[in-house]
């Protein structure tokens, strides 16, 4: 029978260690780095995106808001026959901010203050005005909708692009 040779040769040493050793499973410097540069890069080119998201989902919560004080003053008139000139008359706080999920909050938290716009002390419309992050909303701004349904806004963009 013939001697058969081992497949593997002695294990070879590399500055006293195994050979095998040398081949550490890791990422190196560079790889790492790299990746960085990719997401950081990721970053930068979506984070516009998200931000534009967010004020405008922020700005759907400043017309449900104004679309529910509408109807509290539509209920309040068929109960008492004239509009409410105060929040407070149609259950709210008088300083009445709201979130972006249309939640009542206080003044630090708040993106949009809502207000009764008055005449003559009466009853003209409903306003949001922007607060906080969402004041960088340059293309909206203030929301108005008046007593008959027009709808505004003090932005650069005209209301129907807004609203």
């Amino acid at each position: 029978m013939m001697s058969r040779r081992p497949l593997v040769g002695p294990e070879k040493q590399f500055h006293g260690y195994p050979a095998i050793v040398r081949f550490r499973a890791g990422f190196t410097l560079i790889e790492m780095l790299v990746a960085l540069v990719i997401m950081g890069i990721l970053f930068f080119v979506a984070l516009p995106g998200y931000e534009y998201a967010v004020i405008k989902s922020t700005r759907a919560s400043a017309r449900a808001a104004l679309l529910d004080l509408v109807s509290r003053q539509e209920q309040y008139f068929v109960n008492h026959k004239r509009y409410a000139t105060t929040l407070a008359q149609l259950g709210l706080s008088e300083n009445f901010y709201v979130d972006g999920q249309a939640d009542s909050v206080g003044r630090h938290s708040a993106a949009y203050q809502i207000r009764l716009e008055l005449e003559d002390g009466s009853y003209s419309g409903v306003q949001a005005e922007p607060l906080n992050g969402q004041s960088a909303d340059s293309a909206c701004m203030t929301f108005s909708l008046s007593r008959i349904g027009i709808r505004s806004v003090s932005g650069a963009q005209s209301p129907g692009d807004c609203w």
